[in-house]
């Protein structure tokens, strides 16, 4: 058994799909390359308003001064192809392009049609298209499903059954249909007009011998056509690994709310493709085309990959709140890299984030507020000058554990609680009996002030003497009275308040 899913306009739903509103809308599909650009698809509103196919675009617009003239697009036609493969090759792996907007599927084998699925009442084979046609729509497309003992008769049943049921006399069911069914060409359509035929049976009834010394060769691609036994082997295809989704605007775009739009129909439809391949995407890459020919390119990694459109969509636009073009926008592009889905086993005392994409995203808009160099992991550099660090992005896989303190390990550091910045200090220095250099007496700051009962120190430390910007620094820990403990460090001359015993 096969079955068939064809897309009625196919080239007008592959220019609408990303504008899902515009379907209802009257809209005309000319095809730009023609010397005379001509109507070749139009929708349901632009057809009642009197556009027919074969008109000029500005037939059409004397026709109804509200239509929409859209060209019609080789890449959003391939696109949507892909996307289709990728969709139905879930169903059944047995998948061929027979035409634009037309696939053949070989059914045979399925369990899902064997199977006592459905909603009870409806047959699998039907439930089963069913859910092919909503998985379609999830593209942005509209598709009917036919189904028959041979490809042919699917082919039919798709194009001119009303409903997805299976066809089981096919030689009845093809007799009945119309003769544009066989797709004649407009002469031989006119010759069996005149001669009264109307239904593909008055056609089979002529014969092939006879029609064929009256029509010509084109006889014989009519009974082909007509044919409900023929078996034909499929050119069976494989979807490609590629989510990608561009659209030219028909506008030039200047501020952010267009391309939004845009970008969260790409990610919806990225979102049903990857999950109909068991995908997750673990980076976007944007593509914006700008008027005077530059193109801005950006890679954005996802922290936890995933394919939820929700997600995805906010990582654009918190990067776009940022992004400064000097010409308007005039297409947008939007890849995603597939990935698996990774599974952690996390040990008793081990969690993840609860959804390292907000967190990432939180992450993005400090960065924006404050700066990219003040928002990450501080990690200490390989000096020894005290509390030099950088900033690192997080990375929560490649945690460092801490080391466990060793048991006869007597010679711990005093836990100090820093002050950022510095708090500025006034200091008396004291020579002492017991070594020469100067030690503090009394000091003056805006947390601490009085005289100095104890004094530890000094601490020299120096570093980068062989640089420009090298360092030096003397500090001392210092108790007044009944207070707590504070580090003082001179620095160039300049004393400083630099921390407290916690």
């Amino acid at each position: 058994m096969f079955a068939v899913l064809h897309l009625p306009d196919f080239a007008l739903q592959a220019v609408l799909r990303l504008d899902p509103g515009a379907a209802s809308d009257p809209v005309a599909l000319v095809d730009p390359g023609h010397s005379t650009p001509r109507v070749i698809q139009r929708t349901a509103s632009a057809a009642l308003a009197g556009v027919e196919e074969g008109q000029t675009a500005v037939q059409a617009l004397a026709r109804c001064r509200s239509v929409r003239v859209r060209h019609r697009s080789a890449v959003q036609e391939a696109v949507a192809t892909e996307a289709l493969v990728q969709v139905v090759f879930g169903f059944t792996p047995n998948v061929e392009i027979t035409g634009p907007g037309m696939l053949t599927l070989d059914l045979r084998g399925l369990t899902a049609l064997t199977s006592k699925e459905g909603d009870g009442s409806a047959a699998p084979l039907a439930a089963w298209a069913r859910r092919l046609q909503s998985a379609v729509s999830g593209l942005g497309l509209n598709a009917r499903v036919g189904a028959g003992p041979t490809p042919n008769v699917a082919r039919h049943a798709a194009r001119w059954s009303d409903g997805i049921e299976r066809v089981t006399d096919a030689g009845v069911f093809i007799g009945s249909l119309p003769v544009a069914a066989l797709e004649p060409s407009p002469h031989v359509a006119e010759i069996l007009h005149q001669w009264g035929i109307r239904t593909v049976g008055e056609v089979l009834a002529l014969g092939q011998a006879e029609l064929a010394e009256r029509l010509g060769l084109e006889a014989f691609a009519l009974f082909a056509a007509a044919s409900a036994g023929a078996v034909r082997p499929l050119n069976l295809v494989r979807p490609v690994e590629r989510f990608e989704e561009s659209l030219d605007l028909e506008l030039p775009v200047e501020t952010l709310e267009p391309l939004l739009f845009v970008l969260r129909r790409f990610a919806g439809q990225i979102e049903c493709r990857l999950e109909a391949c068991g995908r997750v995407a673990e980076a976007l890459h944007l593509s914006l085309r700008l008027e005077s020919g530059a193109v801005l390119e950006r890679c954005l990694r996802v922290p936890q990959p995933t394919r939820a459109a929700g997600s995805l969509f906010r990582m654009l636009h918190t990067h776009l709140e940022g992004v400064r073009t000097d010409a308007p926008i005039t297409g947008v592009g939007l890849r995603a890299d597939p990935a698996r889905p990774a599974q952690h086993q996390f040990s008793l005392f081990e969690a993840a984030l609860r959804d390292p994409n907000q967190f990432q995203e939180t992450l993005a808009r400090l960065s924006a507020l404050v700066g990219a160099d003040r928002v990450g992991t501080p990690v200490r550099e390989e000096t020894h000058r005290p509390g030099a660090f950088r900033l690192l992005p997080p990375d929560f896989e490649n945690a460092p554990t801490v080391p466990a303190a060793r048991g006869n390990d007597r010679l711990r550091p005093t836990p100090m609680r820093r002050c950022r910045p510095a708090l500025p200090a006034t200091v008396t220095l004291q020579p002492s009996d017991a070594d020469p250099a100067p030690e503090p007496r009394t000091v003056q700051s805006p947390v601490v002030s009085g005289r100095i009962t104890l004094a530890l120190g000094p601490r020299r430390l120096s570093g980068g003497w062989w640089e420009a910007d090298g360092w030096r620094e003397e500090s001392w820990d210092v108790q007044i009275r009944h207070h707590q403990v504070w580090r003082l460090v001179c620095r160039d001359g300049a004393w400083t308040a630099d921390a407290v015993a916690d």
